[in-house]
């Protein structure tokens, strides 16, 4: 039924088929909502993501072109994606103070690692700064609600997925992915990731994987690994501290 809903749809742009495709395709809409509204602020509802979304799934329609893009789920991923994101950089700041802080939790981390020969723990980082166990939970939680936005962009030439799950990244949108003079670039970054992924700590990998790779949402993943969706948000934001703590000693990350 799909199959004949997009040849009437390309070869006659019928609205009545696009309609329809748009119907087909809203479960990938709320999907993507779903995934990106845990853990952002509360004023953020996941029906205005969702709203953004049909736009997005909108444009997606109207600029496929099944010669030469990949399918059109994956090409659509990345256009809903965009749109939400458009949306959310509108609601979501992070004041200049959370990245003095984080600052001084990574310098307090590298020092404890160094002296215990292994990462430590939050109230350990508590400890050494003199800081409340609340407040370094707070800045784990500023930076996970960021990087829930913009991991793709800040650490990423294409889809995530394509660097947890050690493949090329392949099809997707054509704007992501780098001109041919940056693929030296591209590849140097791409391994860089993967020997950084295989760094960390099994579980935190594991939540990389079943968020980037499986597609899952917070809470998903929280059910699976028989903890709170709280407990996945700081493991997640400890792994991307981690990443880009090692983009940013390489240079492909300012601080």
């Amino acid at each position: 039924m799909t199959e004949g809903l997009w040849q009437r749809y390309l070869q006659t742009g019928d609205e009545a088929a696009r309609d329809a495709l748009v119907l087909e395709y809203l479960p990938l809409v709320k999907r993507v909502a779903g995934r990106l509204a845990v853990g952002l602020p509360a004023h953020v509802e996941e029906e205005e993501l969702a709203a953004c979304g049909v736009i997005g799934l909108l444009e997606a329609l109207e600029r496929y072109n099944p010669s030469r893009e990949a399918g059109f789920k994956t090409f659509a991923t990345w256009r809903i994606r965009g749109a939400m994101l458009d949306e959310l950089r509108k609601f979501t700041w992070v004041p200049r103070s959370v990245y003095q802080r984080l600052r001084q939790l990574q310098v307090a981390k590298q020092k404890i690692s160094h002296t215990l020969g292994r990462e430590p723990s939050e109230r350990e980082l508590a400890q050494e700064l003199g800081w409340p166990l609340a407040k370094v939970e707070q800045v784990y939680a500023h930076v996970n609600r960021a990087s829930l936005l913009s991991f793709e962009e800040l650490l990423f030439s294409g889809p995530a997925s394509s660097v947890v799950s050690g493949e090329a990244a392949s099809g997707g949108e054509p704007d992501l992915f780098a001109r041919p003079e940056e693929s030296l670039e591209m590849e140097e970054r791409r391994e860089l990731l993967e020997k950084a992924i295989g760094g960390l700590k099994e579980r935190e990998r594991l939540v990389l994987s079943l968020y980037y790779e499986e597609d899952l949402t917070l809470r998903e993943i929280g059910q699976i690994l028989k903890v709170s969706t709280a407990r996945v948000s700081q493991i997640h934001a400890k792994a991307i501290l981690s990443l880009r703590e090692k983009m940013q000693e390489a240079g492909y990350v300012e601080e």
